[in-house]
C-alpha cells in the first residue's frame, strides 16, 4: 500500500503451492479459534481444582477468570500464526511513517463510523433471526463483562485487548501475509480477526474494523496508531456501560450517527485514492482469488468459524 516498498525477488511458485498458502492461513485460523476453547477449559478446571480459595473469592475470582480468559484466548494466536505461517512468501518491511494528528483524528472518526454503523446493522440482522427462530440471543462479551468489576473491564478491554489483538493480527499475521500482496494481507487478516471473536454480534464489526486497521498499518508501518484507535473505540464502549445521565447518552448517540455519516462520505471521497502493492509473487489478483477459492481448508474455516459465531449467540 506504499509506493516506496520494493518487494523481494519472487521465487518460482506453482499454482498448487499458492493454494497451499491460503490453506496454511485457514488452518492457522482454525487452530487459533479451537485451541483457546480447549486451553480455557483446562485452565478453568485447574484453577477450580488447585486454587479454590482464589477461584471462588469475590475479589480474586474475577481477576483469575480474566487472566485465564486472556491467556487462553491470546496465547494460541501468538504461537500458532508464526509457527504455521513460517513458510509463507516474504515481502520487504514497510517504511514507518506515523499518522499526523489530523490524519489520526480522521482515522478515529472513520473507525467509529464504520464500527458503530456495522453494529447497528448487525443488531437489526440478529433481531430478524430472533424473530424467525423464536429464540433470544446473548452477547457473550456483554455477559462476560457484566460479571467483572468496572475497573477490571477497563483493563481488559481498553488496555490488554487492543495491545494483544493488534500485535497478533496487525503485526504478526498481517506481515506474514504481505507476501501474497496488500489486498490479500488486509482482507485475510481482517477475516481472521472477525472469526477470532467467535460471536455473531461482533463478526461483521470486527471484519470492517480489521480492514481499516490493516490499511492504517500498511500506510504507517506501525501498530501504534491502530492500538490507540482500538483503545478509543473499546474505551467508548466501556464508558457507555456506565450509569450516565440521559443527556450524555443522547449526545453520545448523536456523535455516533454523525460519525457514521462522515465515514460514508470519507469512503466515497477516497475509495480510489490508495495504491495496493501486488506483492512479490508472479500471480495476478484474479489468480490469487481463484487459488483461495480452491482451497478446501479455506471453506472449512469459513463454515466452522461462521457456524460457531452464529450458534454461540443462542447458547
Amino acid at each position: 500500500m506504499t509506493q516506496e516498498m520494493t518487494p523481494n525477488a519472487p521465487k518460482p511458485m506453482s499454482r498448487r503451492a499458492l493454494r497451499k498458502c491460503y490453506s496454511r492461513f485457514a488452518i492457522s485460523v482454525i487452530l487459533s479459534i479451537a485451541l483457546p476453547q480447549l486451553l480455557g477449559l483446562g485452565l478453568y478446571y485447574a484453577a477450580a481444582r488447585f486454587f479454590p480459595q482464589y477461584y471462588w473469592d469475590a475479589f480474586w475470582g474475577p481477576i483469575l477468570a480474566l487472566a485465564i480468559n486472556d491467556v487462553s484466548v491470546y496465547l494460541p494466536g501468538l504461537i500458532v500464526f508464526p509457527l504455521v505461517l513460517r513458510k509463507m512468501p516474504k515481502a520487504d518491511p514497510i517504511p514507518v511513517d506515523r499518522l499526523s494528528l489530523w490524519e489520526f483524528l480522521q482515522a478515529a472518526v472513520f473507525s467509529f463510523g464504520v464500527g458503530y454503523g456495522c453494529s447497528l446493522l448487525t443488531s437489526l440482522v440478529i433481531s430478524g433471526l430472533e424473530y424467525l427462530t423464536g429464540q433470544t440471543t446473548t452477547n457473550v462479551v456483554d455477559s462476560f463483562t457484566a460479571a467483572l468489576p468496572l475497573w477490571l473491564t477497563a483493563v481488559a478491554f481498553v488496555v490488554v485487548a487492543p495491545v494483544l489483538e493488534e500485535l497478533i493480527f496487525r503485526r504478526i499475521l498481517l506481515r506474514r501475509l504481505l507476501g501474497l500482496g496488500d489486498v490479500s494481507a488486509i482482507v485475510l487478516s481482517a477475516l481472521a480477526f472477525a472469526l477470532f471473536h467467535a460471536n455473531l454480534y461482533q463478526t461483521a464489526y470486527a471484519f470492517l474494523l480489521g480492514l481499516v486497521f490493516g490499511a492504517v498499518v500498511l500506510l504507517t508501518g506501525s501498530i501504534r496508531d491502530t492500538i490507540l484507535l482500538h483503545m478509543l473505540i473499546n474505551g467508548f464502549s466501556v464508558v457507555m456501560q456506565l450509569n450516565l445521565p440521559v443527556e450524555v447518552y443522547m449526545v453520545a448517540s448523536l456523535c455516533i450517527y454523525l460519525s457514521i455519516g462522515i465515514a460514508i462520505a470519507m469512503f466515497l471521497a477516497v475509495r480510489r485514492g490508495y495504491h495496493m502493492e501486488p506483492g512479490p509473487l508472479p500471480f495476478s489478483g484474479r489468480e490469487k482469488r481463484r487459488a483461495c477459492r480452491r482451497s478446501v481448508w479455506f471453506w472449512v474455516m469459513l463454515v466452522l468459524g461462521l457456524g460457531y459465531s452464529a450458534v454461540s449467540i443462542f447458547l
